[in-house]
């Protein structure tokens, strides 16, 4: 179980939006969500954190729900 954290630049048409990306899975290799991302955008996105979880009911609920949070820094 683990959880990655993107920071996440979008030059789109009213300018540059910062986002903080923070996604549950299972996987090691973790792969930016493409359904996040529209068509006709320019993205910068950086990773900032992969790092393993502890096992706990509540961390195996949200890596199963594919569990995740949004942020905007701008």
């Amino acid at each position: 179980m683990y959880k990655t954290i993107w920071y996440i630049e979008d030059e789109g048409d009213n300018g540059t939006t910062k986002t903080e990306f923070t996604f549950y899975h299972f996987g090691k290799n973790p792969q930016f969500p493409k359904w996040y991302m529209d068509d006709g955008h320019s993205y910068t996105i950086e990773m900032l954190w992969n790092f393993k979880l502890i096992w706990r009911p509540s961390i195996l609920v949200k890596c199963l729900s594919h569990s995740y949070t949004i942020k905007d820094k701008t």
